[in-house]
């Protein structure tokens, strides 16, 4: 125990960051500004008017520094006389300025008169454009922009043979390493969180990409931590504010599950593997209705949460019991990859029993769920079973529940990521490695170049619009209230899907 503090200190279990030299910015506006109104900074960069002329309440300038990155906001500004500089930041610039409001990116600096060198290393920024309103009449820009933090990493060497693929994969990479600091984060932009679903697609990513397991060990180890009373994980680890996903505490299984599969540590593996039984139990010992678990529901804090699509979206603070043919999915592939890891640690008789359970799971999720009649598997119980979801029938598919049944429907479905005569849910992008991975384990030979032609039409309606990082979702900055990020980890699986899918040197 340190002397005078209150925690446990542990080793850093992973390298340092790495503070790289300052971006090269570019000015892309600049003028003067007059106030609209507004309480926080925030507001009133949003609502001011622009003009190329002067303004009544000072000068404003937007810098441009050529990519998405993260790290230090870095000033070199030389004022006349003692004022304020209200700070913004960006991932685009489609309002005509940084979307300031929308979650309060701004932030404020009390200027001398003089010169003022400043770089705040206490508030990592993810962006790609820096914001400024100087309240004066004149100042110098001597330098304004971020100082790059990175975690150290060798990039492995690639080489596709396409110049669309090679330019999608240095995209790629550089969405993944803007969300990997001190742990893997869902975005450099808003919450810099660690996820278990978004750490997964990360940690998959970077096994072929980077060729190094201490990093996601670490994130492991730590997203453990984050074990809630009730048995789930907590939906972020650290975090204030714990609003648990019940899948989402599944696929800690599926990472765990790979961990071991690229690092070969069972050491590690072992050490988790009681923890691991505990969590599967919260799942097992769930009341049960034709032989299916029931959602979590009641309280306060509980999301059911499956996809950021119409109806997969849950709602948080869920109170209604459901019976949901994707948690049920999620929890067979959980329980085989469970069942992986025990016959690999040398406890054969918990494997059999996780892969019988597993089997019992997918019995009860085909006689529940399928639909003979429309040959899909519908998501939810009676009360929305004519919705019909993408992502439910690749979990169902992929997780064995689809055997022995007919799948030429699921097949057609999940090749075209929807349909028309039916209200089918598209899959997003986050979750599109489980309809991939459903569609290779039914015909390898004949999807692989399907689904290496769909990421390219994907991926490079992106480029086409500036990305320098890859979407939370298709629709870009528009989503989520006009909140979605720009950059996010979860989309970077062409890194893994073009390495093992495709030709490469």
């Amino acid at each position: 125990m340190s002397q005078g503090l209150p925690v446990q200190l542990y080793p850093r279990p992973i390298k340092k960051l790495e503070l790289q030299e300052r971006l090269n910015t570019v000015t892309c506006m600049k003028g003067g500004f007059t106030l609209q109104g507004g309480e926080r900074s925030a507001d009133r960069m949003q609502n001011a008017a622009l003009s190329p002329m002067a303004g009544e309440d000072g000068i404003f300038v937007i810098l441009d520094m050529g990519t998405e990155t993260a790290g230090f906001l870095d000033l070199d500004i030389e004022v006349p006389g003692e004022c304020e500089i209200e700070i913004g930041w960006g991932e685009h610039l489609l309002d005509g300025r940084c979307r300031t409001a929308v979650r309060n990116f701004a932030c404020g600096y009390r200027a001398k008169a003089g010169r003022n060198q400043y770089m705040n290393t206490f508030r990592r920024l993810g962006c790609r454009y820096i914001q400024l309103f100087i309240y004066s009449q004149e100042a110098v820009i001597h330098y304004a922009g971020i100082r790059p933090t990175v975690y150290p990493l060798e990039v492995k060497s690639f080489d596709s043979g396409s110049m669309l693929r090679n330019r999608i994969y240095e995209v790629g990479i550089n969405t993944l390493r803007q969300c990997m600091h001190e742990h893997y984060e869902d975005c450099p932009w808003r919450e810099q969180a660690l996820y278990t679903m978004d750490s997964r697609n990360q940690m998959l990513c970077g096994y072929y990409a980077f060729g190094e397991t201490q990093f996601p060990k670490a994130c492991l180890e730590l997203i453990s931590h984050g074990r809630r009373p009730d048995g789930l994980l907590s939906l972020c680890y650290p975090a204030g504010k714990d609003l648990p996903i019940p899948m989402f505490s599944l696929i800690y299984f599926v990472q765990m599950a790979e961990y071991l599969e690229y690092s070969g540590d069972e050491a590690f593996v072992r050490e988790k593997y009681a923890f691991l039984q505990q969590l599967m139990e919260t799942f097992l010992s769930k009341p049960r209705e034709e032989g299916l678990i029931e959602n979590f529901y009641g309280g306060t804090d509980y999301w059911n949460f499956y996809e950021w699509s119409e109806g997969m979206s849950g709602t948080m603070n869920e109170q209604i019991r459901s019976i949901e043919a994707p948690l049920n999915a999620f929890l067979s592939l959980a329980l085989q990859n469970l069942a992986k890891i025990s016959e690999r640690l040398g406890h054969p008789q918990d494997a059999q029993y996780y892969q019988e359970q597993a089997c019992q799971l997918n019995r009860a999720i085909a006689a529940y769920f399928y639909d003979p009649q429309t040959k899909l598997f519908w998501s939810f119980n009676d009360r929305r079973r004519e919705e019909y979801s993408v992502l439910t029938n690749s979990v169902c598919m992929l997780c064995g529940a689809a055997q022995g049944l007919d799948q030429s429907r699921i097949v057609e479905v999940l090749a075209v990521n929807g349909g028309t005569e039916l209200k089918i849910i598209p899959n997003t992008l986050s979750m599109n490695s489980f309809r991939f991975d459903a569609l290779l384990k039914e015909d390898r030979e004949k999807y692989a170049p399907i689904i290496l032609e769909e990421i390219d039409r994907t991926y490079f309606a992106m480029l086409q619009q500036g990305a320098t990082s890859f979407w939370e979702t298709a629709v870009g900055a528009a989503d989520f209230n006009g909140a979605g990020s720009l950059c996010h980890g979860w989309s970077a699986l062409p890194v893994y899907y073009y390495w093992t899918l495709g030709d490469r040197s």
